[in-house]
């Protein structure tokens, strides 16, 4: 049984974010899978690490691009202790 680890992210903004990035060092950026609809408006969605992560340090750089490919900015987030992530 793998040990999954996960965190919400809830879209408070105008538009749907259609991409979300993570990052260790502001520069080598990975995706993560989102549904077709991305995370819609108003929306809260629980998203999985992939299992590679679960040795990785707890603080992470995250982006978000939304529906009219605006991106925001990157911000580094610890996900050990707050695993709820909030855009807008």
């Amino acid at each position: 049984m793998s040990d999954q680890f996960t965190f919400t992210v809830t879209n408070d903004t105008e538009q749907a974010i259609t991409e979300l990035w993570v990052s260790l060092d502001d520069e080598d950026w990975a995706s993560f899978t989102l549904s077709d609809s991305g995370i819609p408006s108003g929306e809260t969605v629980t998203i999985a690490w992939a299992e590679y992560t679960n040795d990785s340090p707890c603080e992470w750089y995250i982006s978000a691009v939304f529906e009219d490919e605006s991106e925001s900015e990157s911000a580094l987030f610890n996900f050990c202790e707050e695993p709820a992530l909030t855009f807008g």
